[in-house]
């Protein structure tokens, strides 16, 4: 009787000691060295065997693969990294508190995208504003250059009057003298005038 006593007594220490965790820095890194060499091969089923059976079911239901979103979580998660993470192994050595770990990674990321979002958009709204102001600038100049060259023509077509325009404005310089007008009573007229033969009533 006493010896099945004392049977049940080791076992129930022995639960204890694997449902428990240690802070055994050595038991540590090496759970750590294990799972960082298995995610970083892929081998994702031997990577299951440094965490304990409650987090490793959560990250793989199946127990071969992890979820996607573990691999990924799992592969931007280097060792100097999960060292700081303050993690620690149960009684036989395995990770506790990886799955938080990896779910915090992954937050993080999400949140990174998002202000790079951010970010982007404001670079994309900044481009586009400069790009309206460039566009405001060059209306503008089309704009008076439009204005310059009709005050131009105006002026121009000012200071071009006829010769008709000019003699009845009292306008002499560049005057024309007017086409000559050729008539016969008048020719003869004027060759009796000029030759002496002009008689007068």
């Amino acid at each position: 009787m006493k010896k099945i006593l004392l049977g049940l007594v080791l076992t129930a220490f022995a639960l204890i000691g694997c449902a428990g965790t240690s802070n055994d820095p050595e038991a540590l890194d090496k759970a750590l060295v294990g799972f960082t060499s298995c995610v970083q091969g892929s081998r994702w089923q031997e990577a299951l065997d440094y965490v304990t059976p409650d987090e490793a079911n959560q990250i793989s239901p199946d127990g071969y693969e992890f979820k996607p979103e573990y691999q990924t979580a799992a592969r931007r998660l280097p060792l100097s990294t999960l060292r700081k993470a303050g993690l620690s192994v149960d009684g036989r050595g395995r990770l506790v508190g990886i799955k938080a770990a990896m779910d915090e990674a992954n937050e993080r990321y999400v949140v990174s995208e998002e202000q790079a979002k951010v970010g982007t958009n404001l670079e994309e709204m900044e481009q586009k504003r400069i790009q309206r102001r460039l566009e405001e600038g060059q209306k503008i100049l089309q704009e008076e250059e439009q204005e310059a060259e009709q005050e131009q023509q105006v002026e121009v077509f000012t200071n071009k009057l006829t010769d008709e325009e000019k003699r009845k404005y009292g306008s002499t310089r560049d005057l024309q003298a007017p086409e000559e007008f050729h008539d016969e009573n008048t020719e003869e007229a004027e060759e009796q005038i000029f030759n002496g033969d002009y008689e007068s009533d």
